[in-house]
């Protein structure tokens, strides 16, 4: 999915027309919806995307498939990008409409990948400790057995790494740095 300054520009304009509305919940939950549907359905991408179909029947497919599952602010929004003949970044502009969110909300996303799924206990100690920078903490987890145990966080640009396969990674580094210097 391509991104443009242009959705982020749009995903600005609904947040502050949201805001000002007071209907921000359920503009995120509408733009959530879009852009889930967008990402699920190859076809619906592919239609957006294509200078051969009419504005009127994009309009008619976007109102068939929205119209009673997202609120009308957002609804006339999905139509008035369509009839601006931009609907091709519809799904970048409710990426971008989440992440101005999340920063509006002070929300910041940590990415954790473990060996094995997290107890609700270590969740909720993983939001603790990375909360105390005064953010509100999103976990998005991801399980992924090659780490052996530990884990890795990711929180902005910032990598932390206690995996046992980074140790052992580091250990056979070092192992490797002493022969050479016993040589």
């Amino acid at each position: 999915m391509k991104s443009t300054k242009a959705a982020g520009r749009y995903a600005q304009s609904l947040l502050d027309l949201s805001v000002e509305s007071g209907e921000l919940e359920s503009v995120k939950a509408d733009m959530e919806l879009i852009r889930n549907t967008i990402e699920g359905s190859y076809d619906l991408e592919l239609m957006l995307e294509s200078p051969v179909i009419k504005p009127d029947a994009k309009q008619a497919v976007l109102n068939k498939l929205f119209s009673t599952r997202i609120s009308k602010l957002s609804l006339r929004f999905v139509l008035l990008i369509t009839a601006k003949g931009r609907e091709s970044i519809l799904g970048p502009i409710s990426q971008a409409f989440l992440d101005q969110y999340r920063a509006h909300k002070g929300i910041v996303i940590a990415r954790v990948v473990s060996a094995s799924a997290l107890t609700t206990d270590a969740k909720k100690a993983l939001i603790t400790n990375l909360s105390l920078s005064g953010n509100t903490i999103e976990l998005i987890e991801k399980i992924d057995p090659s780490l052996l145990g530990g884990l890795r966080v990711k929180v902005g640009d910032q990598l932390i790494d206690a995996s046992i396969r980074r140790k052992l990674n580091d250990l056979k580094s070092d192992i490797s740095k002493n022969k050479l210097s016993a040589i």
